[in-house]
């Protein structure tokens, strides 16, 4: 029994489970076009792949993420009207100058905040960032950009600085980022049900205003003035790039950024978030850009080769511990008491190893007492940690318990038995020879 009870606490000490198949977490080759990506699963807080995630580039209009983000933080009415004012003229002279894309806002134009919301993420408008910038500003636009600093330091963002509200500026005028960060940026943009709403459509009507006073299209709905279009091609059906799964976020392009796209995805239950920049300038054959095909490369990759898994198994033990003081059992077993979700690729290698485990516990033992932990490793790389908790009770047998406590004074109560019992020979023989002393006679 003994050497069982060894073996069972070695196995306890050392025990793993192992799955592998296939392939490994390397997307295939050629499917990555771009120089910086982040890609990641929401579900089991997992980066799966990642290329020069901290390599600081201009964020071009990527940088709207953060716009927006502090708008939909701002807890400001959205119904909220805003009139452009001349100061902002300079400003969206030069976006026009630039070549910078706008939603055709004028100086002078009284808008909602939502309109602006919208204009700004999903036609990547220029002006719209700007509008908003000026407005959170309380019309200093360096005011708003300390707040998207700010921010962006909250979120854990290390390389990042902006010094405009919308990314047309680049390295030049110091507004630059990291996939990495960019990648935290979007985190807490998805986190905000109020952008993913306004990231997921595929267009927008832009209101009738005091400067839009006519609808530009028969199509338009009553009090439409026009409408404006999400950048994201891979949300829209009839595009050969769409992707049903896709959920935003953001695109961006300029010469120094080059091609630029930020984006969430929701399939198999599982959500994933993905950041790719400086892809090629040039499109790609079929006419998309190559953040585009990129996104729905690493995504058809991804999709099909991963999946989350439970770990440990609850219902199997994971180590034996002896019992003291137990007379229905000479051991208990040890489970886990919860489990982590992690990512299950085919061809990784998960481990689960005990640690901590007790060399012996001592009756009573209650059922979910915790007694060690198991180490969850993904690829050697540790991913969490659960308690190990006994999967019964252990009553405490008083005969055990006294016998084990009683046994160092063993040889005192030998002992004093043996006087006792000598004491007890030596008068019963006294009063024996009393008993035989003969009588003497009167005379």
């Amino acid at each position: 029994m003994k050497k069982c009870l060894a073996l069972a606490l070695a196995f306890a000490a050392a025990l793993t489970w192992a799955f592998s198949a296939a392939a490994g977490w390397e997307p295939p080759e050629g499917a990555v076009n771009a120089e910086a990506v982040v890609l990641y699963n929401v579900d089991t807080d997992t980066v799966v792949y990642e290329k020069n995630a901290h390599e600081v580039r201009a964020a071009a209009s990527l940088t709207k993420m953060m716009t927006g983000l502090l708008l939909a933080e701002s807890g400001e009415d959205l119904s909220q009207t805003f009139t452009i004012p001349e100061d902002l003229r300079p400003e969206f002279d030069r976006i026009q100058a630039e070549n910078g894309s706008d939603a055709d806002l004028k100086i002078g134009e009284t808008v909602t905040l939502e309109s602006l919301l919208y204009a700004c993420l999903l036609p990547s408008g220029n002006d719209a960032a700007s509008a908003i910038a000026y407005y959170l500003g309380n019309g200093d636009m360096q005011a708003f950009f300390d707040k998207m600093n700010a921010r962006a330091a909250e979120l854990g963002c290390e390389n990042t600085n902006f010094t405009c509200a919308h990314g047309l500026y680049g390295l030049e005028y110091g507004n630059h980022s990291t996939a990495w960060d960019m990648f935290l940026i979007a985190r807490a943009f998805r986190e905000n049900d109020l952008l993913m709403e306004v990231v997921t459509q595929t267009g927008y009507w832009m209101p009738l205003t005091n400067l839009h006073t006519e609808a530009e299209s028969p199509d338009a709905p009553a009090g439409a003035a026009y409408y404006v279009g999400t950048t994201n091609v891979m949300q829209l059906p009839d595009q050969e790039l769409y992707r049903p799964y896709i959920r935003g976020i953001k695109t961006g392009f300029t010469d120094e950024a080059g091609r630029c796209f930020v984006s969430s995805a929701e399939s198999g239950g599982m959500t994933w978030l993905l950041v790719v920049m400086g892809a090629p300038i040039q499109l790609a054959e079929d006419g998309f850009n190559w953040a585009f095909h990129t996104t729905a490369d690493l995504y058809d990759w991804a999709l099909v080769n991963f999946w989350p898994v439970q770990l440990p198994n609850t219902e199997t033990p994971l180590a034996s511990v002896p019992v003291k003081w137990c007379a229905e059992s000479e051991t208990v077993s040890l489970y886990a008491a919860s489990t982590l979700t992690t990512l299950q690729c085919s061809g990784s290698q998960v481990e689960v190893v005990t640690e901590d485990v007790p060399q012996t516990l001592e009756a009573p033992v209650e059922a979910g007492q915790t007694a060690g932990r198991a180490m969850v490793y993904v690829d050697g790389e540790a991913v969490g940690t659960v308690e190990l908790v006994t999967g019964s009770a252990c009553e405490r047998s008083a005969w055990l318990y006294y016998k084990e406590r009683l046994a160092p004074f063993a040889p005192v109560f030998i002992g004093a038995a043996l006087v006792l019992a000598l004491l007890f020979f030596g008068a019963a023989r006294a009063a024996g020879n009393r008993r035989k002393r003969p009588a003497f006679a009167l005379r």
